[in-house]
């Protein structure tokens, strides 16, 4: 999503990341990945129960999971630190137009399991021509 935030913002779009990680956590993903969306922190994970997002010990370990990490430890010599956090829930992604209608609602099996941009950016253009 980073390389195509043009694309987002011609649809007059805004991309909101929620988490329920510390901050700590959550700044260094961020300075990884990148930091210029928005970022909304729940700590207590209401948005999460409110879209009805599972949480799950074993698919939270998925073997694409645990490859990442293990890739990540050859590249880097350390695997991503979670700051004593509960690593067991799961996202989702969502689109939500300007009336409050959810347009994409896709609940993740496991932490690899997302939409891609081009499906996201599908939705966006159906909404916003």
């Amino acid at each position: 999503m980073c390389d195509r935030q043009e694309e987002f913002a011609k649809l007059k779009t805004r991309v909101f990341i929620i988490s329920f990680g510390t901050l700590p956590a959550l700044q260094q993903w961020m300075n990884e990945v990148c930091g210029t969306f928005t970022v909304l922190l729940d700590r207590d994970r209401l948005a999460y129960q409110a879209y009805g997002l599972e949480r799950s010990r074993l698919r939270s370990w998925h073997p694409r999971v645990v490859w990442i990490y293990i890739k990540r430890w050859f590249q880097r010599g350390e695997f991503y630190d979670s700051h004593g956090d509960d690593t067991s829930q799961l996202g989702g992604d969502f689109i939500v137009d300007r009336n409050s209608i959810l347009r994409l609602v896709h609940a993740s099996h496991d932490p690899t399991d997302r939409p891609s941009v081009e499906e996201l950016l599908v939705v966006l253009k159906q909404i916003n021509p």
